[in-house]
């Protein structure tokens, strides 16, 4: 059976006394952070999957068969596979759990090879893009909580997350750019891709997510994409930024930025592996301002996509990063999306290869034949 098991892998054994006391803190709000999600309201998750996690917490006392058949008429048991391996350290009967996943495995392969079979020919699946804000009580969470968070969720209010093609499928949600823990957020961005667009206006879906999430996460933009859409980290020139600065750090401030402001050029050593190629943060942070009280910069995206703000912006200012508070990424700017430009290469052919598989599964003799050779379908 599964001791202490929460959704998405998240259980409370006790962990090795190596990690540090900050990250079992840390672990433990997101730990709260989940189960007070849940307690909300009743969850919407698929019959079949809510059946699934009660084996996992009944263990033994309950006979599988049920519910590996549920699953498995509904279409679900890969999704029943990915609960089943973020269970696995939770495990105290290990012989009962093996033979669960032995009995489950032949099921999950078979609806593993028909979704890759006809993964390209599905035009079902929707990216939707949404925006969000990180704000208050959520400036503790980093990217591993938020995704998490938002994983969570989507599976309470029974929103179906595709997996991805892997050996190991996860579902199919990411975050747009990076975004330190104690960094707020205006305009976040995050992809999620459903098995199929949901029912009702966005303003109603947002709202039941919003239900859903902890205080100072808020989705505010909900946005549907064709699958191909190249991901906002492709696509962000430049972010900005406001700060706040605490009024004990702001004489040091106003002196760091004028210096940095006339500098040439600042070149900032890591250390680490990274030590003998120092950063130039004059090529990256630029429109050093005050406006009304507050820092306004912007800073380079591309290939500085995951350099963490906080300690770029202690580079500049002298100060630790642990004591940059108030720092908010205000907006973004992307360029234009090539991808959907190409429209018309993607959508005529979905539509006339996935009408062509709906024929197939019915038992027809039709083979499909690819002629296209020179101009292949790329869907990511």
């Amino acid at each position: 059976m599964i001791a202490d098991h929460y959704p998405d892998g998240v259980n409370a054994r006790a962990l090795p006394p190596a990690i540090p006391a900050d990250a079992l803190a840390r672990q433990a709000r997101l730990r709260a952070t989940l189960q007070a999600m849940e307690r909300r309201a009743p969850s919407r998750e698929a019959p079949g999957l809510q059946a699934f996690r009660t084996l996992l917490l009944s263990g033994a006392a309950k006979d599988p068969d049920a519910a590996i058949h549920a699953v498995a008429a509904a279409d679900l048991a890969e999704e029943a596979g990915e609960i089943l391996r973020s269970s696995r350290r939770g495990v105290t009967d290990r012989a009962w759990f093996e033979a669960l996943s032995s009995r489950l495995s032949p099921v999950i392969q078979k609806a593993q090879q028909k979704r890759a079979a006809l993964w390209h020919l599905d035009s079902r699946r929707t990216l939707i893009r949404f925006r969000f804000s990180k704000q208050g009580e959520a400036l503790g969470f980093d990217d591993g909580d938020l995704h998490a968070i938002l994983l969570m969720a989507f599976r309470l209010e029974g929103f179906r997350v595709t997996l991805d093609l892997g050996k190991r499928p996860q579902p199919l949600l990411t975050l747009g750019l990076p975004l330190p823990a104690q960094a707020g957020g205006a305009a976040e961005s995050a992809d999620v891709v459903l098995r199929q667009e949901p029912a009702g206006p966005p303003g109603e879906l947002m709202a039941r997510l919003n239900r859903r999430l902890p205080e100072g996460l808020e989705i505010r933009r909900w946005e549907p994409l064709p699958v191909y859409a190249a991901p906002v980290g492709d696509l962000a020139r430049l972010s900005h930024w406001r700060w706040d600065v605490p009024t004990e750090h702001r004489a040091q401030v106003e002196a760091a930025v004028a210096r940095f402001n006339a500098a040439s050029a600042w070149p900032w050593d890591r250390g680490g592996a990274k030590a003998d190629d120092p950063l130039d943060l004059r090529d990256i942070f630029t429109d050093l301002t005050w406006v009304d009280g507050a820092l306004t910069f912007s800073s380079r995206m591309g290939e500085y996509l995951a350099l963490n703000p906080l300690k770029a912006l202690g580079a500049v200012t002298g100060l630790e990063s642990s004591r940059i508070t108030g720092l908010v990424r205000i907006g973004v700017e992307l360029k234009p999306d090539p991808r959907l430009a190409q429209a018309e290469r993607f959508e005529p052919k979905l539509k006339n290869m996935y009408e062509d598989a709906v024929v197939l599964g019915a038992g027809s003799n039709i083979v499909l034949v690819d002629e296209d050779d020179d101009e292949p379908l790329r869907l990511g």
